[in-house]
Formats: structure tokens, sequence, C-alpha cells
């Protein structure tokens, strides 16, 4: 294998000098950085990350928290994340919470105590509390797909457009026809969601009905229970907004075992455009969520702030797009009134 000390013979230099230019503390000339680097690609030198870390006084590591990984949304995100690390050099230490505050608030401690050199904590895997705690601390971190917690404000964060994707969605089963438009609902994780498809109702004339408005906690098993429980009302909807894709199957699934046509009976939206949508018996219509556009640029935030030491206070909303499929059509009778 070969060594620093190698690297710093090939290039007339001292072991010292390799290290200055690797770990770039110390300047060093143009004509001997580059006699160096020549050096360090002919032997093919790997630097040792750990002690590059440690001259720079740093890890080389981000803790990555997400509430779930059986949850396609997250797995994808969670690639990039690692995809985005490993091209600089940082290794991901990834932690589930399972939807749990007391983990979420173990793993942040635990992250903390390894020293990680920085923090992205998506998906509200923590109670946003013990967040904002940690920032408070100094720790570098970024907030991601939270849903626009309003007590986050002055925390870097990177998140989709949750309130839009809800409007998106609404308007598009309200331009189709229908009037009595239920949501399936993850309270407080899908909040903007809800808020977009309120104000969407509003936006067309039509007041939100308690009644069709049905909790769910983002599973398949939630939206197959909330579209019985809409089927079972004196007068049931004619289209369901699912505020994620796994509780759209879900719907999808109860209503075909009940016998409901889709989309003639029903009509489905769901949010997220995880693979199996497009698969669907029909394939779901849905609110695609640029979910590795994301998970890209709060790596790369969080890379900005561990390397310059600037903490940058702003939002950065990344805007959702309709997918229409078999799942939605324009009706031609009055069902929808």
């Amino acid at each position: 294998m070969t060594t620093l000390a190698d690297v710093a013979r090939r290039a007339g230099v001292t072991a010292a000098t390799v290290s200055n230019v690797i770990t770039q503390r110390v300047p060093v000339s143009a004509k001997t950085r580059a006699r160096v680097l020549k050096a360090i690609e002919e032997l093919d030198y790997r630097p040792n990350l750990v002690a590059r870390g440690l001259a720079r006084g740093k890890t080389l590591t981000l803790a990555l928290v997400v509430p779930t990984l059986t949850n396609p949304y997250f797995a994808e995100m969670v690639e990039e994340v690692e995809r985005v690390t490993d091209q600089h050099d940082y290794q991901m230490l990834l932690s589930m919470t399972h939807n749990r505050a007391d983990e979420g608030r173990r793993h942040l401690e635990r992250m903390a105590n390894r020293r990680v050199d920085g923090f992205i904590i998506m998906g509200m895997a923590a109670d946003t509390a013990d967040v904002v705690a940690l920032a408070q601390q100094g720790h570098p971190l970024v907030v991601s797909t939270w849903n626009q917690d309003p007590r986050l404000q002055g925390l870097p964060i990177v998140d989709i457009d949750f309130l839009q994707a809800g409007e998106i969605g609404t308007r598009h089963l309200i331009e189709c026809g229908h009037r009595r438009i239920a949501i399936i609902v993850e309270e407080p994780v899908q909040h903007s969601r809800l808020q977009g498809y309120q104000m969407a109702l509003l936006e067309a004339g039509i007041v939100p009905d308690p009644v069709y408005v049905r909790r769910g906690d983002s599973s398949f098993a939630s939206g197959y229970q909330a579209a019985l429980d809409l089927l079972a009302l004196p007068t049931p909807p004619t289209a369901i907004f699912a505020c994620n894709d796994w509780m759209a199957l879900g719907a999808m699934e109860a209503l075909t075992q009940h016998g409901v046509s889709i989309p003639h009976d029903m009509a489905i939206v769901g949010v997220d455009n995880i693979a199996q949508a497009a698969y669907a018996h029909p394939p779901l219509t849905t609110v695609s969520t640029p979910r590795r556009e994301v998970a890209r640029a709060a790596t790369e935030l969080l890379l900005r702030l561990i390397n310059h030491s600037k903490q940058e206070s702003y939002l950065t909303l990344i805007r959702p797009h309709l997918i229409v499929r078999q799942t939605t059509v324009p009706l031609n009778h009055e069902d929808g009134a």
C-alpha cells in the first residue's frame, strides 16, 4: 500500500508538505502542489480519511436521521444522501426513529456524542424542540421534508412545497368535476397537505366538510381502513385525495375489494410518485415530489455549512408536479355534485 512517505519521496518534498497539499491547512506554492498531485496520481495514493479528518478537526461523517425505511419515499432519499456524501469522501451514519420522539432524541444525542460533523434530519423524525436544541448547541444541521413547521424558522431547511402538493392534487379532482372530495391525512406530519386541500376547496367555492377528513399514519393499512370508513358514510365522497401514495394504494385495495370502480365510481390522487404507484391497478394519479433533488440539495447545503462554518438560515422549497394516470378521469355525469 502506498504511503504518504512514498508520495513525498516521489515528489521530492517532505511528508509535511504532502500533508499540507492534501489538507490545505497551510498554503503551498502552485509548482510544489502540482508536483505532489502528480506523484499522488502516479502512485495511486489514497489518503487516510481518518487522519485527514483529524487534521481538519473533523470526523468526515454525517448523521442522517429518518423516521422509517418501510416507506419507499425515505429509502430513495437515503440512497441519494449516501451517494452525495460518498462523492465528497464523507461517511453517512443512518438512524431510524420509527416515528417515536423518544427514539429521535436518543439518536440525536448518540450521534452528537460520536462527534459527527453535521446532521440531516428528515420527515419529522425527531421532536422539533430537540432539533432546535441541537442547533443551539452549535451542531451544523439541515432539516428536510418537515412540512414547513414554523418552529424551525431560522434553521436551514430544504423541503418540498407540500402546501402546493395539497392544492395541486385537490384542484385536479375539482377540475375533473368532483365536489365531494375526501382526504386521508397523517397529522401533524402532513398538515401542510391538509391546508392545501382546504385552500383548493375554498377557492372553488366548496366548504370543507370535516366528515370527509380521515386520519391515517402514512401506511397501506391506514389508507385501507380510511377508505372503508368513507364508504360507510350516508353520502360517500366521489373522490379521495390521499396525502401519500402508500395510503392511496391502501384505499384503492379497499375500494376494489368492495366492488367500487376506480376512477368511475371513485377517483383517487396520491402524493409522492413512489415506484409502486405506476404499477398499481389502475396506475395511480399522483403529485410527484422530487425526493432525490431534495436529498441532494440538503446534503450539499450541510457540507457547505460544515466546510465554511457559515450559518445559512433560509427555506428552500422544491416544487412538486402532477402526474395524471388512470385513477382520475373527467366526470361526464352529476355524481360529483
